[in-house]
């Protein structure tokens, strides 16, 4: 399991909706993206009995001898209950005995990988509706988590058993860049920065990263040859889509260079309503983000661009995949280094991202990405505060970077627009003339008024 770093405000929320009196919550995030670690924590910071059940494929009566090992483990039976007589055979009988014991303390149970369960009985969900409608003043807190981002999304839709039953659903979402040091470890300011942009802010991912290497050297080790620790991570990612469906195809175009809904659509060979519907999915899984030039209505411009969110994943549809038998064969290494162009690109856009998050920071405004209307991104980050231009920022992933070009290059975009050039224009780099460093932003450090 990754280590543990942060997650404050997600056990806030736990513990809000899971209070003495008891709490229905439902916890939903990516594989890799760190639940499981997040809830064992809840549960060991849980002042009573806290059952936890992992993740399990097993058949219902499996899964239900499981359950049962956890409850004797922190409830001893009392005499003449039901598990004192027998066992817990059903999950009616299951819950009906948790909410008993919740009656006399505050009994907190974990069902992680929710979905898993319920393909196996696919009546859990009613079952435990009915038991919550009906648990009167038994203080039991439930639990629910899953990967399947849909599918714990479906849970609670409209026409489902515990629609308007959750106090809480919590979307566990990847780490930011100020959390890489806890992860990657080390004093290095610029692996932890490299890091991000790299593989971005899956606690797995940083968690692995080598420090005393470049990102090259580091991707080798993860992806290239049989047992990589990542080799195989875009299928992990990909079994939350059908291979043949549209969300399918379309976050490989978006890896693959196609940005633009018209792109898209003409590349896939999808109609319109089909596009738009497969692109609102990806983004509500949190694969694809859907960018909009900063001051312009989100839902109303027709200036829309898309970028898969995580660029490990990325990398990952844009090279793996597409030489699978070269890595398995030990020889991605070469893909790679042929390819560093993509490396170069995902990189880049995801330091636009940690600039904008840096920015919005140091300005306490709104901020998003800027460009014209042609392809061509030209501002990463443009700060607004009621409509005004307060700074722009710009991300070079190099060394030796004079900041005067890029910044002129900035002023000289938004010169022509609505918005004006803004007094402030920062170039963030790795090094270089008058740049913001990953030093500068780990110490917190910010030149913006």
């Amino acid at each position: 399991m990754a280590k543990f770093v942060g997650r404050e405000r997600e056990l806030r929320a736990l513990a809000r909706a899971c209070g003495g009196e008891g709490g229905l919550a439902v916890v939903s995030g990516r594989r890799r993206v760190g639940k499981t670690a997040l809830l064992d924590r809840f549960a060991r910071d849980w002042e009573g009995p806290a059952v936890f059940l992992p993740g399990t494929r097993a058949p219902t009566p499996e899964a239900l001898r499981r359950l049962e090992e956890r409850i004797r483990a922190v409830l001893a039976p009392a005499p003449g209950d039901a598990l004192d007589l027998g066992s817990l055979d059903t999950w009616d009988a299951a819950l009906g005995y948790l909410l008993a014991r919740a009656r006399h303390e505050p009994v907190l149970l974990i069902l992680d990988e929710f979905p898993y369960l319920c393909e196996a009985d696919p009546s859990l969900p009613s079952t435990l509706q009915a038991r919550w409608d009906h648990r009167d003043d038994a203080r039991l807190s439930v639990v629910l988590a899953g990967s399947h981002v849909g599918l714990m999304e479906d849970l609670l839709s409209a026409d489902a058993p515990l629609f308007g039953r959750a106090d809480a659903h919590l979307r566990v979402a990847p780490f930011g860049w100020r959390e890489a040091p806890d992860l990657v470890g080390g004093t290095d300011p610029d692996a932890w920065l490299e890091a991000v942009v790299t593989v971005g802010g899956m606690p797995r991912y940083l968690s692995l990263w080598d420090a005393r290497h470049d990102a090259l050297t580091n991707l080798v080790d993860l992806l290239d040859g049989p047992g990589a620790p990542l080799g195989d991570e875009g299928l992990v990612v990909q079994q939350e889509l059908n291979p043949a469906s549209a969300p399918a195809r379309l976050l490989e175009l978006v890896a693959l260079g196609a940005t633009t809904f018209g792109e898209l659509r003409e590349r896939s060979g999808l109609a319109p309503a089909t596009t738009s519907g497969a692109l609102d999915q990806l983004e509500r899984l949190g694969l694809v983000d859907r960018q909009t030039p900063a001051g312009e209505d989100r839902w109303r411009t027709r200036r829309v661009r898309y970028q898969v969110r995580d660029p490990l994943l990325g990398l990952w549809l844009a090279l793996v995949q597409p030489h699978r038998e070269a890595f398995e064969l030990g020889r991605g290494g070469d893909v790679l280094a042929s390819g560093r162009e993509v490396l170069v690109t995902r990189q880049r856009e995801a330091l636009a991202g940690v600039v904008r998050d840096w920015l919005a920071s140091a300005c306490a405004a709104e901020v998003g990405p800027w460009w014209d209307g042609g392809a061509q991104e030209v501002v990463d980050a443009l700060a607004l505060r009621g409509g005004a231009p307060v700074a722009a920022a710009t991300g070079r992933w190099a060394a030796g970077v004079d900041a005067g070009a890029p910044a002129r290059q900035v002023r000289d975009a938004l010169a022509a627009t609505r918005h004006g050039p803004p007094q402030e224009v920062h170039v963030v780099a790795r090094e270089g003339t008058g740049v913001v460093t990953p030093d500068d932003l780990y110490r917190a450090g910010s030149p913006v008024g």
